[in-house]
């Protein structure tokens, strides 16, 4: 912690109340190149459909088709050609608002949101085709002592149905790893360029995105066109977030192995009756994301809904990396002690997890 140089200055107290009713939801959104993701922002960018989002995008290259979209859709009133550099927030002709930026950290987005707070309701963050968004997930994934005007609502993945299979059928391709890392950190999942693929492609698709991240909601899509309610607004990590998908959509401890480059990456599903005792699970929490059991397995993902012992509401379980937080929902479990967790990573040991946690209820 960095110490102030005058102990005795009297820190600046916040209004927790005006904060927390100011945050602006933060979407994250991801793909590999050529997946869709510049058709998306065209979409959103362009299209009258009554909400006002902030995009921002990553720093792109010059003469990219999304530099072409927003020179010949804004104007510059200093310059005649009406071609800007985009450090500031360009307002669109559909409400919308998009600027870039080469720094996506908490600190930059928030200094650009002063400058505009009072004409969006929304931000969509957009990152490069190559970005792992583990990092991106824990830089938004923000404590509530720490007063931040974002909250981060979710992730999403978009795919290509045509060249992403041939890229993950591909053992020798580098985007392998992060096609499935981008797939196992989504909150949803857009399957995009299904008319591209045959029914039998398609389905070879979505079993290995279920097989890879089974609590994500999967939608498909054609240029990719879709209702944006679908894909915004998820409040994955609020206790907003509902419980019913992981507790009514999910079989009975299923486990299925992919290839994952050298290693194999396994999405589990474990469920258990009774009450947790909230002490021994955050221990266990703490040495299965930190390995201090000196395993060999490694865990980038995990979800849960469950019921700890002496609260009536159940509690929602989001960790990513090393990161984890338990949020209490709004929904009361009515003393069905019935519990579910995703474990999603690498050389996962289904049998020894099942035990570990059974050993946490009481």
């Amino acid at each position: 912690m960095k110490n102030d140089d005058n102990d005795d200055c009297i820190p600046t107290l916040v209004d927790v109340t005006t904060v927390s009713s100011a945050k602006v939801p933060v979407t994250i959104l991801t793909g590999y190149l050529g997946a869709g993701k510049t058709t998306l922002l065209n979409y959103i960018l362009t299209e009258n459909h009554q909400k006002r989002i902030a995009v921002i995008l990553n720093e792109f290259a010059q003469g990219s088709a999304m530099e072409h979209l927003l020179l010949t859709t804004t104007k510059n009133e200093n310059d005649g050609n009406g071609r800007q550099q985009y450090q500031d927030w360009l307002e669109l002709r559909n409400g919308c608002l998009c600027c870039s930026v080469k720094d996506v950290g908490v600190q930059a987005i928030e200094q650009l949101l002063e400058k505009r707070r009072n004409h969006f309701d929304y931000i969509l963050l957009e990152t490069t085709g190559v970005a792992d968004p583990l990092p991106i997930v824990k830089m938004f994934w923000l404590d509530d002592e720490l007063h931040s005007d974002l909250i981060l609502d979710g992730l999403i993945t978009v795919i290509d149905a045509h060249n992403g299979l041939k890229n993950y059928e591909d053992d020798r391709h580098q985007a392998k790893a992060l096609w499935s890392r981008q797939v196992a950190m989504a909150d949803v999942v857009v399957v995009n360029k299904i008319d591209l693929v045959s029914e039998e492609e398609k389905m070879k698709v979505l079993s290995i995105v279920q097989s890879i991240n089974v609590t994500a909601q999967i939608y498909e899509t054609t240029r990719s066109r879709i209702d944006l309610s679908l894909i915004l607004d998820r409040h994955a990590y609020s206790n907003d977030s509902p419980t019913d998908y992981l507790l009514k959509k999910i079989e009975k401890q299923t486990s299925i192995s992919i290839p994952h480059g050298h290693q194999t990456l396994n999405s589990i599903t474990i469920e258990l009756n009774g009450e947790f005792d909230f002490n021994a699970l955050d221990q266990l929490i703490i040495q299965l994301l930190w390995n201090e059991q000196n395993t060999i397995q490694e865990i980038v993902r995990m979800k849960g809904v469950l019921c700890l012992r002496n609260e009536s509401n159940y509690k929602l379980l989001q960790a990513v990396g090393q990161m984890y937080e338990f949020i209490t929902t709004n929904e009361n479990h009515h003393d069905n002690l019935r519990n579910c967790l995703v474990i999603i990573g690498s050389n996962l040991n289904q049998d020894f997890l099942i035990d570990q946690f059974q050993k946490c209820i009481t």
